[in-house]
């Protein structure tokens, strides 16, 4: 059994191609490009946007491998439920102007790059946020089942970090630093130790988004305390962070930042 795929009306799949050209931009320099993807991404895939709300429920079947058949089949049952509640009209709208954004400012030619784990979303695509009949849903389901808890294949010939001593490292960072550290500055030091795995694009989106919040909180607050020029001048700092290289440098610089703001959330509440 074989459906029509229509990859540029899948969510999950245009935001992969957008990471997929950012991370170019950033890696070739192309500073201007890579500026445009990330209004792109802020614009579309931004707390409370549809396509953001869509792409949740997307990842929301990820790192299933582990988790008993049944319980996977709840949760696609339970994907289905809240993908039948967003409002479809707002979702296909805005991804008829993500398309045409895409098309316009960044070529044509980025929808055939190489998407990783395409078979995958678009069997999700396929099978919680379209419509087929009984007996075509029910063999899309029992094979999406299948793709979420087939272990992925390992290539031996190029050994990877042992999971185990990652695992210990994490546990122990965790325990080391769980008392001194807020949840968002874990959150930044974790994602930031298990960028190996996607070529750091998981820290790339945090770390865009986190920047988006910490200047959002530095404005709102920026008149307030005793100390309003020495904030205005951390916010200048972040205003440029979008146009810096992410490295160990910046990444001590946000969380010394973090806990800045932090520290003046709680000052105000008090």
């Amino acid at each position: 059994m074989k459906l029509k795929h229509n990859k540029k009306r899948n969510t999950a799949f245009i935001y992969e191609v957008l990471i997929n050209e950012l991370s170019k931009a950033d890696m070739q320099g192309m500073h201007e490009r890579k500026q445009k993807i990330i209004n792109t991404l802020k614009s579309f895939f931004s707390k409370g946007a549809p396509l953001k709300e869509e792409l949740r429920i997307y990842n929301s079947l990820s790192d299933l491998v582990d988790v008993e058949k049944n319980i996977v089949e709840k949760i696609i049952l339970e994907a289905k439920s809240q993908s039948a509640a967003l409002n479809r009209e707002q979702v296909y709208l805005q991804q008829t102007r993500v398309i045409n954004l895409i098309n316009k400012e960044l070529g044509l030619d980025v929808w055939n790059g190489f998407v990783r784990e395409y078979k995958k979303i678009a069997t999700i695509n396929q099978t919680i946020f379209s419509k087929a009949n009984p007996k075509k849903q029910v063999f899309l389901e029992q094979k999406l089942v299948q793709i979420l808890t087939q272990p992925p294949t390992v290539k031996k010939a190029f050994p990877s970090i042992n999971k185990l001593a990652l695992k210990s490292f994490v546990e122990k960072f965790n325990k080391e630093y769980s008392q001194t550290l807020n949840e968002s500055q874990k959150t930044l030091l974790n994602k930031y130790i298990t960028s190996y795995k996607d070529s750091g694009l998981e820290l790339k989106m945090f770390l865009y988004e986190e920047i988006d919040r910490l200047k959002e909180e530095l404005r709102k607050h920026s008149s307030d305390g005793e100390e309003p020029g020495r904030i205005s001048l951390v916010l200048e700092k972040v205003e440029n962070y979008t146009n810096r290289k992410i490295d160990k440098k910046l990444l001590v610089e946000v969380i010394k930042i973090q806990s800045l703001v932090e520290e003046i959330s709680h000052a105000a509440k008090n």
